[in-house]
């Protein structure tokens, strides 16, 4: 075993902000006394140490700096863990509540746990569980001091705690709590669920329509950036055939979402562009006989969206409220024919690209591409 505790209430102390002075102030003891702890000169007593704990938020045992042959409190979470992917609950649950026990004020202990009974509960529909979680989900909100994952917040546990809310069928609860926490629109999605997926007096199915809507752009812009960063990390990884893949997958969901393939929309700039790029990863692959029908649809679309310039949501599906008022965000330009030439030009694409373009355009002015 390893005890450390004059360098942990030292180290505490200072992660609590606090002098010596105020912590013998909390304690009821001299500032001479927290002296001696901290270079070690003196014990505190069982019953101070406990206070000690309980004010800093950790277990005795880590207050004490005692780690068992098991590994102690990280070595126990990882367990948890595990049991909770294999899906044994029951064996999960009992070494829950006995790391529970040992380590009430541990925020990996008591987040970890809230976690298995989240995902035990829903998947069992046990009502228990769901309560159990949501108690040390509360919990861990008080120890997130002790966090050290970028990736779990408050808001990130609240959600937690509302999806245990409409396992529980306590759905205006679970809506009340996301909408509290509903930063930066990041439960759009979930709020639009609950609200069209059961039957709550106390809102109207339209209040639903803001949500689905704010939650549908942001499907649009979060593919439009993750396809273009897997197309951009296949290019430098020289995987030129996966870039493309990205870059046609995303393709087609834009050209989905259009309500018809005549109308000019804000994406058809976007298809343009991509259809550019195609054709560069199929110079890239040797793939000449495929270059200029990718150039020949990027020129149609760009030509489309040229002929009615719009950053408006409109002929887009799934649209629905106050269309004409929404609008998106447009960083490539007024015009995507000039776009295109531009991405060609700067990013010293082939020469047989920009050829290829300037001879579309041209074609225009002797009765239009083909």
């Amino acid at each position: 075993m390893n005890l450390s505790l004059p360098s942990n209430i030292s180290k505490l102390r200072k992660e609590h902000s606090m002098t010596q002075e105020q912590l013998a102030e909390a304690l009821g003891v001299t500032f001479a006394s927290v002296s001696k702890w901290e270079r070690g000169v003196a014990t505190p007593e069982l019953t101070l140490m406990a206070e000690m704990a309980d004010l800093f938020g950790v277990s005795l045992d880590a207050l004490v700096g005692f780690e068992a042959l098991n590994g102690g409190a990280e070595a126990l979470e990882k367990r948890i863990h595990n049991l909770q992917r294999q899906k044994k609950y029951e064996e999960a649950v009992i070494e829950a509540e006995k790391a529970l026990l040992r380590y009430p004020n541990d925020f990996k202990i008591v987040y970890r746990s809230g976690e298995l009974y989240t995902v035990a509960g829903i998947e069992l529909s046990n009502g228990k569980y769901l309560y159990r979680c949501i108690e040390l989900l509360e919990r861990s909100i008080l120890l997130l001091s002790q966090n050290t994952d970028p990736k779990v917040g408050e808001v990130s546990i609240q959600n937690d705690i509302a999806q245990c809310y409409i396992a529980l069928g306590k759905t205006q609860k679970a809506i009340e709590i996301l909408k509290k926490y509903n930063v930066s629109g990041v439960h759009n999605a979930l709020i639009a669920t609950a609200l069209t997926n059961n039957d709550i007096t106390e809102f109207e199915l339209e209040d639903a329509v803001p949500f689905m809507v704010d939650a549908f752009v942001s499907i649009l812009t979060d593919s439009l950036r993750t396809m273009t960063a897997y197309a951009n990390y296949f290019y430098k990884k020289e995987d030129y055939f996966s870039a493309r893949e990205a870059l046609l997958w995303l393709i087609d969901l834009l050209e989905r979402i259009k309500i018809d393939e005549g109308s000019s929309c804000f994406v058809d700039k976007v298809i343009a562009l991509c259809y550019s790029d195609c054709a560069n990863f199929s110079l890239l692959l040797s793939e000449t006989d495929k270059v200029e029908a990718y150039m020949r649809r990027a020129y149609k679309a760009a030509k489309l969206f040229d002929s009615a310039p719009t950053i408006k949501m409109e002929n887009i599906k799934f649209c629905i409220g106050d269309i004409q008022n929404a609008t998106t965000y447009d960083e490539i330009g007024e015009s995507a024919i000039v776009a295109v030439a531009k991405v060609i030009t700067q990013e010293n694409r082939n020469e047989q690209l920009l050829s290829i373009w300037k001879r579309l355009t041209q074609e225009e002015s002797y009765g239009g591409a083909k």
